[in-house]
């Protein structure tokens, strides 16, 4: 798993936030990885890497050239800073719409991993990453890691990891991919700190699961929905913990909250808490219990974190 890692760079600062947090992922791991830039195709513009306008007159191919050409030279100064960790590293330059050609490299290259800013905007090749990331999440079939530009931290390990659940098999499909990601406290690596999983989920609490309980419980109405939630609580407290032993099987330190409200508010409100520097979660998934829709979830999510976010879009079976 991560063994051909796919980064995407535009040529400005903020998509080299991700930089970190990919060295992070795959340090020490036999792996290939991609820096990929692809450019838009511009007809009458053309605009350096510090973002500064330059009009041209030049035959349309001639121009391309000398974009493709300083893109390729920006990417190898990025590929030698990798390289001193990874040994290797190729580079790539795509000329097309972003989104369409991104995925086509990441299926050319099988790539298992896409890690992308969520923001940035190249001059040389005027992407805007709020867009791309939203067309790329969309259609990927492997695991994207989203690092919100701006939120940087000043380490980049991955010790504490968030994981929403909601009981349901599609969200369980992102535990995999987590796991690949731990240091267990067995690990021989003393340089490395143990990574430490928070399991949470939340019990929706709005006025229409109120509703429901109302309409289906007499009497009396409200004292039976504080009743349902904590039976709902104690049966998601349950299946948590039956998570956890998945992590703590292999020396994987493992926690379990059940939190109540919104489960996007919720989950921002706990990352923020717990001090994450990873959410781990799925695209999709529906749980009877807890009554989320992942796809509206993981959106705000994205929106409001402060960490990266491993975003894994479930195969439905």
């Amino acid at each position: 798993m991560y063994q051909q890692v796919v980064v995407l760079l535009d040529g400005s600062k903020l998509a080299e936030d991700v930089l970190p947090y990919a060295i992070a992922l795959i340090r020490g791991k036999a792996c290939r990885v991609y820096l990929l830039s692809v450019v838009s195709p511009t007809k009458s513009i053309v605009l350096d890497l510090s973002s500064s306008i330059v009009q041209s007159e030049e035959d349309p191919s001639v121009e391309q050239k000398h974009v493709e050409s300083d893109m390729v030279t920006y990417l190898q100064a990025v590929a030698e800073q990798v390289r001193a960790l990874v040994n290797d590293v190729q580079i790539s330059v795509r000329f097309g719409r972003p989104a369409e050609e991104i995925l086509r490299f990441v299926e050319e290259v099988k790539a298992d991993l896409v890690v992308m800013s969520t923001h940035g905007r190249s001059g040389i090749t005027q992407w805007v990453f709020g867009s791309i990331a939203d067309r790329v999440l969309r259609r990927v079939t492997c695991p994207v890691l989203l690092v919100r530009a701006g939120y940087t931290q000043p380490h980049s390990r991955y010790q504490r990891i968030l994981i929403p659940l909601d009981g349901s098999e599609l969200a369980e499909q992102v535990l995999p991919y987590t796991k690949a990601l731990t240091r267990s406290s067995k690990s021989s690596n003393e340089d490395l700190e143990s990574t430490t999983i928070f399991l949470v989920s939340v019990l929706t609490t709005g006025l229409g699961d109120r509703t429901v309980a109302l309409l289906t419980s007499y009497p009396p109405g409200l004292q039976l929905t504080t009743t349902a939630l904590d039976q709902a609580e104690v049966e998601l407290l349950t299946y948590l913990r039956s998570v956890a032993a998945f992590f703590r099987q292999e020396g994987t330190m493992a926690q379990t909250m059940i939190r109540r409200g919104s489960p996007a508010d919720e989950i921002l409100d706990y990352a923020d808490e717990i001090e994450a520097d990873l959410i781990s979660m799925t695209t999709h998934g529906f749980s009877g219990v807890s009554r989320w829709v992942y796809g509206n979830v993981a959106g705000k999510v994205l929106q409001g974190a402060k960490c990266p976010l491993l975003l894994v879009r479930p195969q439905f079976k």
